[in-house]
């Protein structure tokens, strides 16, 4: 008995030291793999000395440089060795890429920074190499940035800058004055120490070199950026350099003139030739006026977009900005005033004391005469009529922002932003509505703006037609020939582009709220009121007469006179869309006109969902319980389709207490867990956990704006649907059950962290589930179902989340193509047709997912990935919190073989979940698939493919 005893109890003692090393394996594994990244590094740093050529050496250090990183205890050793290797190169090229080399180690965490630039001044003292020197200054550069606090090894890096900007090379130079730039301590030194190294990189302003004047006035820059403030007296050297005949200078200068004037808006400044004194703005925004003008494209983009920031300039340039009449016919403009006293004081005759003295006065001489230099005149118009889009664009913009602040320039850019219509980039074109659309609260259409403003209705874009009804619903309009100029043309324009139809009636709606005195006078004939006849009562179902209700209901809102001039079937016209289209028709109190008034009543719909909810917490027992739960599952899907205010979090609730009700079904019914006696109850099981699982992904995918407490539920109750599918594919089927161990496992880690990180408390059944997952020797399949079945048989419905009413359900809405039986869509089997599609999908937070299901008579079902070039947001200023709204507008293409006869192709749009949750199921069909999540009931298609014909 002793024996056995002290057999066991040294087979227990094995077992013990059996278990410990598996911990510190792993760790161990971990540190190899880091040394042998960093022996690899190590090794081929050893090599270089061993290289015979210079070539071979170069692309060793090429090698190091692709290397993973080096480990702390190897870096100093590296940096040694590339030093003495250095030391012993005479090739530039090897030097600058070990230079080069030096930078990317000192990046490196734990590296001794101070030691490499140490090492690199000491290197550089003796090279005469400029390229070397140049990237010498370039990695001191990138070491001195990863060390903002070391003063003192910035200021060794600034003097050995100042020495080198005396070097001949250019890029010496260049190097040197970013390091000026980069590291001058702007708030740490003297204002007459800042303003003497200012002086000093200005000077070099004046080099011979363009890349250096280009670098000297971009370190400028930078030093401004950095809050340096730069003197006045910088502006006059400046514009000299816009005559500079290279383009980098000039585009350096441009942008130090607008910083200038920015700073010192007031500040006088003379005039070339003239004594005469201008504000500082006012010239800077004439000299860059002039730059529109400019030989080269970059120049010219880069001064139209500098001047819509110069706000502060005087009216009289501005609005000289779109006035290009400075000189006519080489002959100098004056105002009337001018040239009667020059008349005044010159006399009728000549006196014949001197030569010619009586030629005319105005004449000029051509060769005198720079049309280039005349200010702010006609800037705008030049930058207008460009030939590239880049500096339309450009002056588009900037005409906007200018035009915000300033509403008479914003009258008088009218007609040019009304020009930029017809231009032949559609970018431009979508620009110039969306700018006009901006600065519409300072204008007034008139009819022959108008005019040119409706004929770009004609556009095949439809972007360019959906910015023009907002531009049309944000303007005000002079005169009712222009409201009905407005309301023709958009009627003519639906007709030819019916699937413009929503954004018509959102124009119609605005236009008619901002123009009820000029809607009053053409309500008769807009409704085909006539005093003595009855006219034909219209069809409420046709777009442009829904047109013409908008405008006509939206006005009377504001105006109680028109109400008096509705017919009886106008008036059921508006009961009609007031119900299908709240959003779109207001309120009106039309009192004695209609049997029932329709004014809105304040919903207590949020009240009834709370009071609903908390009748399922009190019930005594498990039978009442699920009654309440029935009955709950029935009010709730009503209530989703009454009040649109709670839809999303009703439809949430009744889709949560739907899979309660399902799981609890499942759960009842014994052969759930064992093998079926035959295959229809068997596919009956497996076809609900199949749901369930379909209802966990509309849960958490479909929603929007839930709290974290509802992401929880929803976690949770996943987590339970996925041990039920693993309990039964274990215990009542043939087949692996491997992956879904693996994915069970994952998502219990990825529930407990969650939960953690937002400080929740699981349910019951969550909380077994950690205990005994934390526990488990091996998580193999069959030993986590024995675990799981027992919680599960003992598990009980939850109560459902209350989630508040911001909650939205993401749906699409298709409106093409139309279900008509009508006629068969025709087209030669084997190749391809394409049906248009027009849907608005609401609440999409991942357009990744998004999917076109076309499904045959054949039961095949295809997932098609839309382009995103045809999806279009509606509504640019959602948040974290409201999902996008889109409209998808594409083409579904199909292909079949030859049927016998016409039948239907199911078309609608999907979510496909499958890369978001991979590994969950083997594979199935799209019909049986849960990651396949249907946004809307599928339009039938009546489609005929026909054998192709042979022969003539």
């Amino acid at each position: 008995m002793a024996a056995v005893l002290k057999k066991r109890a040294l087979a227990e003692y094995s077992q013990v030291i059996q278990e410990q090393p598996v911990k510190p394996f792993k760790k161990l594994r971990l540190v190899k793999k880091k040394w042998s990244d960093t022996s690899a590094a190590s090794v081929l740093i050893g090599l270089l000395e061993k290289q015979r050529s210079s070539n071979e050496a170069f692309q060793l250090l090429l090698r190091i440089s692709d290397t993973p990183h080096l480990a702390e205890e190897d870096v100093a050793v590296a940096v040694k060795k590339l030093v003495e290797y250095y030391q012993q190169q005479t090739e530039s090229f090897v030097k600058i890429k070990i230079l080069s080399i030096f930078g990317d180690i000192g990046s490196e965490q734990g590296a001794d920074i101070q030691n490499i630039i140490d090492e690199t001044l000491m290197l550089l003292k003796r090279e005469t190499s400029h390229h070397v020197r140049a990237q010498g200054l370039a990695t001191l550069l990138r070491l001195c940035k990863l060390m903002p606090d070391n003063i003192a090894t910035h200021h060794k890096l600034i003097l050995l800058a100042k020495q080198y900007l005396n070097d001949t090379s250019h890029l010496v130079k260049q190097k040197a004055l970013d390091v000026l730039g980069e590291l001058l301590p702007v708030g740490q030194q003297t204002e007459a120490s800042l303003q003497t190294t200012v002086r000093l990189i200005s000077d070099y302003a004046q080099s011979q070199d363009a890349r250096v004047r280009s670098t000297a006035f971009n370190t400028l820059i930078v030093l401004h950026g950095r809050g340096l403030k730069l003197q006045a007296s910088l502006y006059d050297e400046t514009c000299e350099a816009l005559k500079d005949d290279y383009e980098i200078v000039r585009r350096a200068a441009l942008q130090l003139i607008y910083l200038l004037a920015k700073s010192y808006p007031d500040h006088p400044a003379k005039l070339a030739d003239s004594d005469e004194e201008l504000r500082l703005v006012d010239d800077a925004f004439g000299k860059i006026c002039n730059a529109v003008n400019d030989l080269s494209m970059r120049v010219r983009t880069q001064a139209a977009q500098l001047l819509g920031s110069l706000t502060l300039v005087s009216p009289k340039f501005l609005h000289q900005t779109l006035d290009k009449k400075l000189f006519s016919n080489m002959r100098k403009k004056r105002s009337a005033h001018e040239r009667a006293w020059e008349s005044v004081t010159s006399g009728e005759w000549s006196s014949g004391k001197k030569w010619a003295d009586d030629a005319p006065q105005e004449m000029l001489d051509a060769h005198q005469i720079n049309l280039i230099s005349s200010g702010s005149c006609g800037a705008f118009v030049h930058g207008l009529e460009d030939e590239f889009l880049e500096v339309r664009s450009a002056s588009v913009d900037s005409i906007c922002s200018l035009s915000l602040n300033n509403p008479q320039f914003a009258n008088l850019a009218l007609d040019f932003l009304v020009d930029m219509f017809n231009d032949e980039i559609e970018d431009v074109r979508i620009k110039a509505i969306d700018s006009l659309t901006k600065i519409s609260r300072h204008t007034v259409l008139r009819e022959d703006q108008l005019e040119t403003i409706l004929g770009a209705l004609e556009d095949v874009s439809m972007d360019v037609r959906e910015g023009l009804h907002r531009m049309l619903a944000s303007c005000s309009l002079s005169t009712k020939g222009c409201l009905q100029m407005c309301v023709e043309s958009l009627l003519d324009n639906l007709k030819k582009y019916p699937q413009d139809k929503k954004s018509t009636w959102r124009c119609m709606q605005r236009i008619g709220s901002r123009h009820p005195e000029l809607t009053l006078p053409l309500v008769p004939e807009l409704l085909s009121i006539h005093p003595f006849f009855d006219t034909a009562e219209a069809d409420v179902e046709d777009p442009a007469y829904i047109c013409i209700l908008m405008l006509v209901f939206n006005a009377a809102q504001h105006c109680p006179t028109m109400l008096q001039l509705f017919e009886e079937t106008t008036v059921k016209h508006y009961g009609y869309l007031r119900d299908t289209m709240p959003q779109l028709v207001p309120p009106l109190k039309l009192g004695a006109l209609m049997t029932t008034e329709l004014a809105t009543l304040p919903s207590s719909t949020p009240q009834f969902l709370t009071t609903l909810l908390s009748r399922l917490e009190g019930a005594p027992n498990a039978r009442v319980h699920m009654e309440l739960l029935l009955a709950a599952e029935r009010d709730l899907n009503r209530l989703a389709t009454i009040d649109d205010s709670v839809s999303g979090a009703a439809q949430f609730t009744a889709l949560y207490i739907t899979s309660q009700l399902l799981m609890s079904k499942v759960l009842a019914d014994k052969m759930w867990c064992s093998n079926a006696a035959n295959a229809l109850q068997g596919n009956s099981i497996k076809n609900s956990i199949i749901q369930l699982l379909q209802h966990c992904f509309k849960l958490q995918h479909l929603f929007t704006g839930l709290r974290s407490a509802d992401k929880a539920t929803v976690k949770q109750f996943k987590l339970k649907t996925l041990a039920l599918q693993l309990v039964h594919v274990v215990r009542a089927s043939n087949h692996s059950a491997l992956a879904l161990c693996q994915h069970f496992l994952a998502q219990v880690e990825q529930t407990q962290r969650f939960l953690s990180d937002h400080g929740l408390a699981p349910d019951t059944f969550t909380l077994q589930v950690f205990k005994h997952m934390a526990s488990l020797e091996e998580a193999k399949p069959g030993t986590v179902a024995r675990v799981l079945f027992p919680l599960l048989q003992t598990s009980a419905p939850s109560n459902p989340p209350r989630p508040h009413t911001d909650v939205r359900m993401c749906r699409a809405v298709m409106s093409m193509p139309s279900a008509s039986a009508d006629s068969a869509l025709k087209f030669t089997a084997g190749l391809v047709m394409g049906i248009p599609l027009d849907a608005e999908l609401y609440s999409l937070r991942n357009t990744n997912t998004l999917r076109l299901k076309v499904k045959y008579p054949d039961q095949q079902t295809q997932l098609i990935v839309p382009r995103k070039s045809d999806l279009r947001l509606l509504n640019p200023e959602s948040t974290e919190t409201t999902a996008p709204d889109y409209r998808l507008m594409t083409t579904v293409l199909i292909c079949h073989q030859v049927w016998t006869e016409a039948l239907y192709v199911d078309i609608s749009l999907a979510m496909d979940l499958t890369e978001l949750e991979a590994g969950l199921t083997h594979k199935v069909s799209h019909s049986q698939d849960p990651c396949c999540i249907d946004l809307c009931k599928p339009i039938k298609v009546y489609v005929s493919p026909k054998p192709v014909r042979r022969g003539i």
